[in-house]
């Protein structure tokens, strides 16, 4: 079982994004006990939020627009009294990192935002992983072009020649696709700067 460490929370920045009311009474008051840092908003007007860590948002008077992202920079918190569908699914739409329901208590706030920072940061790290791997399928021709060459250079076979190119990567200290468009770059030379090559060629 991995361990997730608890964020630390003191000197942060929330921005509550709701009427003044019972309920953002009762946040203010757990998010003092944090030492978190609270701005309130209603309605919303901030466009740079820069300086800030989190946001908490009103679901029963949220609109489209409400933040000037399409994806979400900072872990959301929706705040929902009310569980009609319509609301509901407004709210799974801003892509919240976790949920926050009225009437607020003395309790629940410090696990909404456990959950909120937990999340946004898979979510970022998943985002993370997509993109590297779609660079990477965006790469693959690149990647057989060099074997290729190398296959024709050394009259070795593909698995040879993807050996020596991620050997290379790792002498490099960079991807495999990273170093093939490095090698690819230096045009018709390019194989002379693996070691392993060179050597052949220089025979040659």
């Amino acid at each position: 079982m991995i361990k997730q460490a608890i964020p630390n929370f003191s000197n942060k920045t929330a921005l509550i994004i709701h009427r003044a009311d019972g309920n953002v009474d009762a946040l203010l008051s757990q998010l003092r006990r944090f030492n978190i840092e609270a701005i309130c908003q209603w309605p919303p007007r901030a466009k740079d939020f820069g300086p800030v860590d989190i946001v908490f948002f009103d679901v029963d008077n949220g609109f489209d627009g409400m933040f000037p992202w399409s994806q979400a920079p900072i872990p959301l918190i929706a705040i929902i009294g009310s569980e009609t569908p319509g609301r509901l699914a407004w709210a799974i739409s801003q892509n919240p990192s976790a949920y926050l329901v009225t009437p607020i208590g003395s309790k629940g706030v410090f696990q909404a935002l456990v959950t909120a920072f937990h999340n946004h940061n898979d979510r970022a790290d998943l985002q993370r992983e997509v993109a590297d791997l779609r660079d990477r399928l965006r790469s693959r021709p690149l990647v057989v072009h060099t074997i290729l060459r190398i296959m024709g250079v050394l009259g070795i076979d593909d698995d040879a020649a993807f050996h020596l190119i991620r050997d290379e990567s790792m002498r490099r200290r960079i991807s495999v696709e990273a170093c093939c468009q490095e090698l690819e770059a230096q045009t018709d030379s390019f194989l002379s700067t693996i070691p392993e090559v060179g050597r052949s060629t220089a025979r040659k």
